[in-house]
């Protein structure tokens, strides 16, 4: 059976009590015709959409302008949710996300393109982990709201490297330093050991080649993450550094090694 045909399959009897309560439910707060704020949904027999408005919206939405144009009330399209069969059974939730909203009002940070170029410093808008998390979170409402037990939820994860930028991080303390590549949407503060904080900050891009949310220290207290500790790139620059007694170590570990650092 094809992708599009099981999407399009109408539900078994065997399946018909897990999926007929969602879908009852997800027409009656149809975005389309009903003006209450949890009415975000638009139901297909393969699935739904979801919608977010101005008052309920994934994180980074903060500034997007939404109209009603057709529909109940101001909103733009987040992702869908589509049932995947196993015989006569569902046995999990397909979902996706594509803020399209983003791309169009943001062009600058934002892309529709599926393949971002190296060059190309936008973001994407396909499965980012903030809108996966804003629809997980609406569809397991909506099935506790229909009684109906929620299956696990499958899904693509956007690459790290467009999603957004890495952040380099710079931690210092009174008698020692480090730096952690903090990977898109996480928070460098979670790096900071005790007695440290942070000195500096800068986004870079296409720092997949480096090992991430690890500390890097110029001390030979590297953390190799996947290759042996002679074989990294950024090893060699740390003995370096060391061996010279320099204390530009951090320029030296990634000037014009990460793009993003000159500019």
């Amino acid at each position: 059976m094809s992708h599009y045909s099981e999407h399009q399959r109408m539900p078994a009897p065997v399946a018909q009590a897990q999926v007929q309560p969602v879908l009852n439910l997800a027409r009656k707060l149809d975005i389309a015709t009903n003006p209450d704020l949890s009415a975000i949904f638009d139901a297909g027999n393969s699935g739904f959409q979801v919608w977010c408005t101005p008052q309920d919206h994934p994180k980074g939405w903060n500034r997007i302008t939404m109209n009603s144009g057709a529909f109940s009330k101001p909103c733009e399209y987040v992702g869908s949710v589509h049932w995947k069969w196993e015989d006569d059974k569902i046995v999990s939730l397909e979902i996706e996300t594509t803020a399209y909203a983003l791309a169009d009002q943001k062009p600058d940070e934002y892309s529709q393109s599926m393949n971002l170029s190296l060059n190309d410093h936008r973001r994407t808008i396909f499965n980012r982990d903030v809108d996966i998390e804003w629809l997980k979170e609406k569809v397991i409402w909506l099935f506790a709201e229909a009684g109906v037990t929620l299956p696990p939820f499958e899904y693509e994860q956007a690459a790290l490297s467009a999603i957004g930028p890495y952040i380099l991080t710079h931690y210092v303390s009174d008698a020692d330093e480090y730096v952690v590549i903090v990977s898109p949407e996480l928070d460098p503060q979670e790096f900071c050991k005790p007695g440290y904080e942070v000195a500096r900050t800068m986004d870079i891009w296409r720092a997949g080649d480096f090992p991430a949310d690890v500390i890097l220290r110029p001390d030979h207290e590297y953390q190799e993450a996947d290759a042996e500790p002679d074989e990294g790139p950024l090893v060699e620059y740390y003995e370096n550094a060391s061996r010279l007694g320099g204390d530009g170590w951090l320029e030296t570990a990634f000037e014009d090694r990460i793009g993003g650092w000159n500019e």
